[in-house]
């Protein structure tokens, strides 16, 4: 009985233990358990038998309930062995049965029953009955530490599976965070490497701009020198016909040069339709805009489509100048012989300036009114 308590208590205390057997080791454990009792082997031979097995067992995996259904077989296999001593007469050796399974398995199914018959074979064959309450009270103590015994071992039981899921959760959350890292060092590499691509692709459209202006530049002679209106041919004026002679009439005060340009340029004007006219946005002419031209629409591609013959309006003959300047370098662009034929109408001060498109002439404006 001594041997059967000390196993029982390296049971209980076997909970805190590691799990050192494989789960196939355990699933041979386990039939070998069946095995011996079947055969009857419950507690002996020593090395050899059921209750040292499911010691072993529970010492290994005390969490692995498989066994407990086998240890109520090894108590109903006692009970068994202690109903046939009693039938026999043979109450102290029934009772050392039921000793054996009162303290490793009290709750046994039948084993209540069988020492409750037991007690009473006792009583009617004039066994000292302080003796049997003694035991009785023994019996109920013992099942009373069993039951402690079974409650310890679970409350540890939900220990440990408590701090399994926390550490699992712990667990998780970590990998959780690990992914998150992971994932936000791959978004800024990414992030890196298309700006990276972007200032690349920056750089070398810059790069083609440059290029492209530096071979234009090269290659029109136009474009790379400066431009002056003498750059620029005006319409050919034709020597006028030598005047028929005339009655002589009283000579008018002599006019000078500016006088008669005036007059000539006052007296100019185009006759035909105009195919379309253009307004100068104010703002662009005040400032000068280079870019003039491209901010009035299809004037260039229209002019050379047309071949058309340019009259400007405007308050001012130095943004006439301006204007013609501008419109031929916009057309060359188009077409390098592109000739513009070009001529100026005035419109009073603070009026919008106007291009107006019309069908190609022969001769400017001016040799018109000279003739």
């Amino acid at each position: 009985m001594k041997k059967i308590s000390l196993l029982v208590l390296s049971a209980f205390l076997a909970v805190s233990n590691a799990w050192s057997a494989t789960p196939e080791q355990l699933d041979q454990l386990l039939q070998q358990i069946k095995n011996d009792i079947s055969a009857k082997r419950l507690s002996s031979p020593e090395g050899n038998n059921a209750l040292e097995k499911i010691t072993q067992f529970r010492s290994e995996a005390p969490f692995d309930y498989r066994v407990v259904p086998l240890a109520y077989d090894w108590g109903e296999a006692y009970v068994a062995l202690s109903a046939q001593a009693r039938e026999k007469g043979q109450l102290s050796k029934a009772q050392g049965y039921l000793d054996n399974v009162w303290k490793v398995a009290a709750l046994t199914p039948g084993l209540e029953d069988e020492q409750r018959a037991l007690d009473q074979a006792k009583a009617s064959s004039g066994v000292d009955t302080r003796a049997v309450a003694a035991k009785e009270k023994a019996d109920a103590e013992e099942q009373a530490r069993q039951r402690e015994l079974a409650a310890a071992a679970e409350k540890e039981k939900e220990r440990l599976r408590i701090e399994a899921e926390k550490q699992r959760k712990i667990a998780a959350a970590e990998a959780a965070e690990k992914r998150r890292r992971e994932a936000a060092e791959k978004a800024r590499r990414a992030e890196q490497e298309r700006q990276r691509r972007a200032e690349q692709e920056r750089q070398r459209q810059i790069a083609a701009a440059a290029a492209a202006k530096q071979k234009a530049s090269s290659s029109s002679p136009v474009l790379n020198s400066p431009i002056d209106l003498d750059d620029i041919a005006l319409d050919p004026v034709a020597p006028a016909p030598a005047p028929k002679p005339r009655l002589a009439a009283p000579k008018a005060a002599a006019k000078t040069p500016t006088a008669q340009s005036t007059r000539l340029w006052a007296q100019a004007k185009e006759e035909s339709d105009a195919i379309a006219e253009y307004t100068v946005p104010p703002q662009a002419l005040q400032s000068k805009d280079r870019a003039i031209a491209e901010k009035m629409g299809d004037i260039c591609q229209k002019m050379v489509d047309e071949d058309a013959s340019v009259v400007v309006h405007s308050a001012s003959k130095s943004d006439y100048r301006w204007l013609a300047v501008r419109l031929t370098l916009c057309a060359r662009r188009i077409d390098r012989g592109y000739r513009l034929r070009h001529s100026y109408q005035p419109v009073a001060v603070g009026e919008s300036a106007i291009v107006a498109l019309h069908p190609p002439r022969d001769s400017s404006l001016l040799k018109q009114v000279g003739q």
